[in-house]
């Protein structure tokens, strides 16, 4: 799972602590307070907090071009992700950047866990030639993870999981790293491809998603989310509905009790997105409520222990006049239970996405502001801020 925790040694980098926090702007509706979801403490301030960015520009901000956004939150004020297609992590709002080795272009940090341990995907001029790394705050240079081409998570045991994919014969494979090393590669049953592998929590349980055999007679294959024991032998289960070309089931991450949340897409009905949720292997996905109005939404990430996840609704279906406010991507969150509900923007009209929740109830992911530009942004107490929109 993507980690967020408590203790981190301290470095150069963490001993730089700026903040910096903006008054939130107009919603389209009233808050709601969103029951289910921890209470940060009675000193708790509803803000957006800026993070730095590194020098450069985006000269198209799209929120599904993932170039600048906060991926986890670490301990200490520790986050990572990306900015400017550049790995990148925050102490506080000052920004550092990974140090790329030799012949790497850029990338980005994806997880990091409750030591500081962060893990990621680096970019070549060869674009299906990525390296998996780990790195440390302050490090002078990265770990490159043994035959990886990505790396999407790590847990607070040091276990890292994600991807080799060989041309020959066009196979992704999936592998956990500990200590720098290969401990296991993710088996598959005869007939099953693997696609992505996005996740592992505290118990060494590991999801991700591929392509299995048919399941009815038609001889299409079904597309389900998979998940992996900690055993090193473990085949995955594959989880329910098993889905097909037409009907696929994406796991993104998964919470210290198993629990799972991804998203649903539907190829048939225009890549109609719905938040999915998996509370046990054996029973089939759930749907969590859309934001009023958008026909898409996806989970992200969900927090360690307080059942609360976050994604990202889009392609809203607005009635004619629109609602003054109707940006076409908003960051969502979601208590378990009750409504989606949307987090604000910088600016009226502008998109938010959102990656990662903690059990504190900071929210991390990107957010533009009124002049069209991208910044990676941290929600402090999101549950204070989460609100219904206009439909």
């Amino acid at each position: 799972m993507r980690r967020r925790s408590r203790t981190i040694r301290t470095t150069a980098a963490a001993a730089v602590l700026a903040s910096l926090t903006v008054v939130l702007p107009a919603r389209t509706a009233a808050a709601e307070p969103a029951a289910g979801a921890p209470d940060a403490g009675p000193r708790c301030e509803p803000s957006i907090r800026i993070l730095e960015s590194l020098p450069g520009e985006d000269p198209y901000p799209n929120p599904w071009l993932h170039r600048t956004q906060v991926n986890d939150i670490g301990p200490a004020g520790l986050a990572v992700g990306v900015s400017h297609d550049l790995p990148a992590y925050w102490v506080g709002t000052k920004v550092f950047a990974v140090p790329l080795p030799a012949g790497a272009t850029g990338g980005r940090v994806e997880a990091v866990n409750r030591s500081g341990l962060m893990v990621g995907t680096l970019t070549t001029p060869v674009r299906t030639e990525t390296l998996a790394f780990s790195y440390r705050p302050g490090a002078r240079g990265v770990t490159l993870l043994p035959h990886g081409h990505t790396a999407s998570d790590v847990n607070d045991r040091g276990h890292v999981v994600g991807t080799r994919y060989d041309d020959e014969p066009g196979v992704t494979t999936g592998l956990e790293w500990a200590g720098g090393r290969i401990h296991r590669k993710l088996l598959v049953p005869p007939g099953y491809r693997l696609d992505y592998v996005t996740g592992i929590d505290d118990a060494g349980r590991v999801i991700g998603s591929g392509f299995g055999p048919p399941a009815t007679g038609d001889d299409r294959p079904t597309s389900p989310g998979l998940l992996w024991s900690a055993a090193v032998d473990a085949g995955p289960t594959a989880l329910l509905p098993l889905g097909s070309l037409d009907h696929q089931y994406r796991p993104h991450d998964i919470d210290d009790s198993g629990r799972i949340v991804g998203t649903y897409v539907s190829v048939q009905e225009q890549w109609l997105d719905r938040p999915a949720v998996w509370t046990v292997p054996h029973e089939p996905a759930g749907y969590a409520p859309r934001l009023p109005s958008a026909h898409r939404g996806t989970f992200e990430g969900i927090s360690p222990h307080t059942n609360v996840s976050v994604g990202i609704g889009s392609h809203f279906l607005y009635a004619w006049p629109p609602p003054p406010d109707h940006p076409q991507e908003r960051a969502q969150y979601w208590t378990g239970e009750g409504p989606m509900r949307a987090l604000p923007a910088l600016a009226p009209n502008a998109f938010t996405t959102a990656y990662t929740v903690t059990d504190d109830d900071r929210v991390g992911g990107a957010a533009e502001d009124a002049e069209g530009d991208t910044h990676p942004v941290i929600w402090t107490c999101a549950r204070k801020q989460a609100f219904i929109p206009a439909g």
